[in-house]
């Protein structure tokens, strides 16, 4: 399933990608409608490929995002916005189909599943495991920043609680999480890469971004004072970063840092 909006005309084409059980109407809910107002942008909500209980790969989502480009806007080449774990996505489908991704956008993405992911993970699926009350709590925790969270209220968090109950896909994404290594793809990506790190990131640690733009050969870096859910915390920052890559790519020559001025 997709969803566009917004003039081909202007800026350019921009198609985008949520991370672990997210969709439009979840990750992108303000960044949807706030990008659409310079370029058209289309909207991947990925779908299960595989039974509950099979594996999930990255390449299953992969082919869903390269299908909907080759549907949507066939025989061009779009800037392709990933955040969380559909970063890796569009990671890979970037190295796998040069032809279709001509600039990147990789949002607190990873390349390899390191240990500090993988005991929060083993942490999450013990606590679904059990049907604990306090997984959504755990979740929240995980991907708001430190700095959010202690302005923030338990009782204005109650609804994010109870917006994060899984279900099975959510659960394949999961697994699939703590298994991420595209290593091997990295090197093969050719588009005008801007990666987005994430400073006060506890679920994908910054580090990871600077590991991206550290292996890809033609990326500049922006980092944002944010969580993991900088969807949420920094929205407004976010589109402005990305609209301004995506009308100037070249702008900032590769290798550089990407003044991030908070809008």
């Amino acid at each position: 399933m997709h969803r566009r909006a917004g003039d081909a005309r202007r800026v350019g084409d921009v198609e985008q990608t949520g991370g672990t059980g997210g969709s439009t109407q979840k990750h992108y809910g303000y960044l949807f409608p706030l990008l659409s107002a310079r370029q058209r942008v289309v909207s991947v909500d990925l779908a299960q490929p595989v039974p509950t209980g099979g594996t999930l790969t990255v390449e299953h989502l992969g082919k869903q995002v390269a299908a909907v480009i080759e549907a949507v806007l066939p025989g061009q080449a779009v800037t392709l916005v990933g955040y969380s774990l559909g970063s890796v996505v569009a990671a890979a489908v970037a190295a796998r189909h040069p032809e279709l991704v001509r600039n990147l956008v990789l949002v607190a993405g990873w390349i390899t599943a390191d240990t500090q992911q993988k005991l929060r993970n083993k942490v999450w699926q013990q606590l679904r495991k059990e049907g604990s009350s306090a997984l959504g709590e755990y979740t929240a925790f995980c991907a708001f920043g430190g700095p959010f969270l202690a302005l923030a209220h338990l009782e204005e968090l109650a609804l994010t609680f109870k917006s994060l109950a899984p279900d099975h896909f959510y659960d394949l994404q999961m697994a699939l999480n703590q298994t991420v290594d595209i290593s091997e793809l990295i090197p093969g990506i050719k588009a005008t890469t801007l990666v987005v790190g994430c400073t006060h990131d506890q679920m994908v640690p910054v580090r990871h971004s600077k590991a991206l733009f550290g292996a890809i050969p033609d990326a500049r870096y922006a980092k944002i004072a944010s969580g993991h859910a900088v969807v949420f915390e920094r929205p407004g920052q976010l589109v402005q970063i990305i609209d301004q890559f995506n009308a100037s790519p070249s702008r900032h020559a590769a290798g550089s840092i990407v003044p991030a001025d908070s809008p």
